[in-house]
């Protein structure tokens, strides 16, 4: 696991806005009306739209190489060449980051770890994060699948522990056991989903925080998709999240220089 970004990434850098539209057209149109995002998030709609590589690579275009892209596509323990060949394209177009898998059977899951980090050898990206707990699922769906006395931090922490153990970069947190996560691994990268700010729905999510209460907790970088892509004004909505961010960020730092 490497250095986690420097402390001094403004809101811009950190705010990752989701691309989940069915066609190239549409993601690109997004992205010329957020000239204000430098990062952007593409997944599984865009992989069904075709070419995803070559979205990618319009897009690093469009944006002359700046800013980042997360690749999102929870490669579900596919073998080895396909998540070889997987991880290379995205050295070769520059990705962030990339979710490797969700939730597989852990020889699985450490197979694919195994594979990327031998494929990436000392480069410094795709930083590789894995997803301990989706932000849709709650207590009770644990329990649905028999995991009794089900307390959704406590889970995101030991099999968060087992991840980085392997050698991940970051984790894939939301709700409250972001600062869960940060205070038991600090050196972590942490991306959080489940971002609403006070005047979005929090549609499917069900372990939500503000952008602000996100940061505070210790994330790294936020997710957030409809609330911008779906806004009358995008530009304008992510313009309030990144503020919002900037003034966290500027409180964690007073806090962190107090203590």
């Amino acid at each position: 696991m490497g250095e986690r970004p420097a402390a001094n990434l403004s809101g811009k850098d950190r705010l990752i806005v989701a691309l989940d539209v069915p066609t190239h057209e549409e993601a690109l149109g997004l992205v010329e009306k957020l000239e204000n995002v430098s990062f952007f998030k593409v997944g599984l709609e865009l992989f069904l739209a075709g070419d995803l590589l070559g979205f990618i690579n319009e897009l690093q275009d469009r944006r002359s190489g700046e800013g980042g892209v997360f690749v999102d596509l929870k490669l579900s323990g596919d073998i080895g060449n396909t998540i070889a060949r997987f991880i290379e394209s995205c050295m070769a177009l520059n990705v962030r980051f990339v979710t490797l898998t969700e939730s597989m059977p852990y020889v699985m899951t450490t197979r694919t770890m195994e594979t990327a980090l031998k494929t990436r050898g000392v480069a410094a990206h795709p930083r590789l994060l894995m997803v301990p707990l989706l932000s849709s699922l709650s207590d009770d769906d644990l329990r649905s699948e028999g995991i009794k006395g089900a307390d959704s931090t406590q889970y995101i922490l030991d099999r968060g522990e087992k991840l980085l153990a392997e050698g991940c970069d970051g984790l894939i947190v939301s709700g409250d056991a972001i600062r869960a996560c940060r205070e038991k691994f600090p050196d972590a990268d942490i991306v959080s989903p489940g971002v609403r700010p006070p005047w979005a729905a929090s549609d499917d999510h069900k372990r939500i925080t503000t952008p602000a209460e996100a940061i505070r907790m210790g994330s790294d970088y936020l997710v957030v998709g409809r609330p911008i892509t779906k806004s009358e004004d995008p530009f304008g909505a992510a313009k309030a999240i990144i503020e919002e961010m900037d003034e966290a960020l500027e409180s964690r730092s007073s806090v962190a220089t107090a203590g």
